[in-house]
């Protein structure tokens, strides 16, 4: 019998380990995404598949199925992944159609807001920013006078930080929801809902992991550099140019906690999880949990510490095999990158590459410079995955070494003295 994969989304960032995995182990590779996607990377990028089912929604698994069968292929896929986040949802209801028996678990995920809310019903203790829902952005500028600011404003079911906004002050507000009015989710869709959450002043992280049976491992712990971008009129957004993974094998009790608490409460049993949270006097405040491996190239942090291939893990989860934890022997130091859009952040990066040779800038994926209207299926793509000119990797005793580094490219101030960052290859 054929061993099949199914795909649901090609990764962002152009990795895609998923079909990296399958094809080492013999699998028939299919992706199934936009087909309007397909194109735009296609024109840099060999899509590794086997077959590309090219569709007009891959967030609908009834339309994915018909696809996979109209292609003529008649067994059931043995092993289904979502490589995007936006088909995450899609890629359980395909396996839940699949499922032999009734008994069979299948998970859909929560968006964000369904998260905020089964924690706070759980009683569970977990801290979260103070929030609010709302079911459109016209009732956010409503509610004016009754928000917490500064606030941030965080589309439900979104991803890659499209649609994510902080708001200083009421009288900011307006110019906000009028580009969020503007803003399509990935493929051209609304969205379907907001949380609007006090900001807190704390420092990000993002736990990378999966679950085997109910059971959490955490893999690392990634200290992110998140910038805020000012638009032209003064709106502000976010971009996370930055992660720093240290091995989760001394993960405080405090995380590991949050870990265990989100899978047990949203019942995810199975599969590969990263989850953002803000430390903010030592307590850590949780934000979204994301169901899969983490974008922007972090799973090559994950590799590079850990010596364990996440994907390849996650994908043995999915085959039915057990996971028992990090090995003893998973690296001490830090590993980080930093992608980059300005030209002067990456001439400061080539600057400090050149006298400190055991760092590197890894040239991006090129992706060609397309004009997408609003209402395009690209437009999300277009904004928030192309225009990155290069991404540093650097390697060092502990996470605070390369953040000094990396917060001095992102300033395009001078950087440090070599003698004040003894950073390891």
């Amino acid at each position: 019998m054929k061993k099949i994969f199914l795909q649901i989304g090609a990764t962002r960032d152009g990795q895609n380990p998923y079909c990296a995995v399958a094809q080492r182990e013999g699998y028939f590779t299919v992706l199934a995404e936009m087909a309007e996607f397909v194109d735009y990377q296609s024109q840099c990028l060999e899509l590794p598949f086997d077959l590309i089912l090219r569709i007009s929604k891959p967030e609908n698994p009834q339309q994915v199925m018909q696809a996979y069968f109209n292609a003529g292929l008649l067994e059931h896929p043995q092993v289904v992944l979502a490589g995007f986040e936006a088909y995450n949802p899609c890629a359980g209801r395909v396996r839940e159609m699949l499922a032999a028996s009734d008994e069979h678990h299948s998970f859909i995920p929560l968006d964000k807001y369904a998260q905020r809310m089964a924690l706070s019903k759980a009683q569970t203790g977990v801290a979260q920013p103070e929030f609010r829902f709302f079911a459109s952005v016209l009732s956010i500028r409503d509610a004016r006078d009754a928000l917490i600011y500064p606030c941030v404003i965080t589309p439900v079911d979104g991803g890659g930080g499209l649609g994510v906004w902080l708001v200083k002050s009421a009288h900011e507000l307006d110019k906000t929801v009028d580009k969020l009015v503007n803003t399509l989710n990935y493929g051209g869709r609304r969205f379907t809902g907001y949380i609007v959450e006090r900001w807190l002043p704390g420092v990000e992280y993002s736990l990378q992991g999966v679950v085997c049976d109910g059971v959490a491992h955490a893999l690392t712990c990634c200290q992110k550099l998140t910038e805020q971008v000012k638009s032209a009129d003064g709106a502000i957004s976010f971009y996370e140019s930055g992660h720093v993974a240290e091995s989760a094998q001394q993960l405080p009790a405090a995380f590991q906690s949050l870990m265990q608490t989100c899978c047990t409460t949203f019942d995810y049993r199975q599969g590969a999880f990263h989850i953002d949270f803000i430390l903010l006097d030592n307590v850590p405040y949780f934000l979204e949990m994301g169901f899969r491996l983490s974008g922007m190239g972090v799973v090559s942090l994950v590799n590079g510490i850990t010596g364990q291939d996440w994907a390849e893990v996650t994908f043995h989860l999915e085959e039915g095999k057990p996971f028992h934890g990090l090995p003893p022997d998973a690296q001490a130091q830090a590993l980080g990158q930093l992608r980059m859009r300005q030209p002067a952040q990456l001439a400061a990066a080539e600057l400090w590459v050149r006298s400190h040779p055991q760092s590197k800038v890894l040239p991006p994926l090129k992706l060609p410079p397309v004009s997408a209207a609003r209402h395009s299926p690209l437009y999300a793509d277009v904004t928030r995955h192309a225009g990155i000119l290069g991404t540093l990797r650097l390697a060092a005793a502990d996470t605070e070494q390369i953040l000094a580094v990396f917060n001095a490219i992102v300033a395009t101030n001078t950087l440090p003295r070599q003698e004040d960052l003894p950073c390891a290859g």
